[in-house]
């Protein structure tokens, strides 16, 4: 066995005893100072990715799944018994674990058949400490372009209402019954 260096950490004893009371009951046997230290480097890795995207803006680079577009390094996970599988988008491409270029189907299907991929792959977007199943994604990517025009429609709304009670010679002359155009013409 190799020795490691350590640093005292000092943590409130509530939040300790509350993790250690969560380490009982979700993973039997895992030692507290692992857990944190596993934490710790799950919390710098998103750090790392967060500050670089706020550097140097979102990537320029990713897979196209249909309407949903996945950033140079998104992670796909699918589940398949007791053993997930995992990929990453490098560069244009979904690639495995054991380097196998994939489509979203061929990733989920690996070890089971007729699987959806929608519904079968989670992901997790770089910056994210979540993850969110892939139908999630393609369900709210949907909704945004209604969003948008929904909030077009109103603001073009409001602003026809702010301004149809003022004076303005074409809204006038369209009250009055022609175009408006015609009394232009003459002057």
């Amino acid at each position: 066995m190799e020795y490691e260096a350590k640093q005292p950490v000092y943590l409130p004893v509530q939040g300790f005893l509350q993790l250690e009371l969560h380490l009982a009951e979700t993973r039997p046997g895992a030692k507290v100072d692992a857990v944190v230290v596993e934490l710790l480097r799950r919390w710098l890795a998103t750090e790392s990715n967060r500050n670089f995207l706020r550097k140097n803006g979102p990537a320029l680079r990713g897979f196209q799944w249909k309407t949903l577009f996945l950033p140079e390094g998104t992670i796909l996970r699918t589940a398949y018994g007791q053993t997930a599988g995992f990929a990453k988008v490098g560069g244009d491409h979904i690639v495995s674990d054991d380097g196998a270029t994939l489509t979203p189907s061929q990733f989920a299907n690996r070890h089971a058949k007729g699987r959806n991929a929608w519904r079968f792959i989670w992901l997790r977007f770089p910056g994210d400490d979540g993850w969110v199943r892939a139908d999630n994604c393609r369900a709210r990517e949907a909704d945004l372009p209604l969003k948008r025009s929904n909030a077009t429609a109103s603001r073009s709304k409001t602003i026809w209402n702010n301004h149809a009670g003022q004076s303005n010679p074409v809204h006038a002359s369209h009250e009055k019954g022609d175009s408006g155009l015609k009394n232009r013409a003459r002057h």
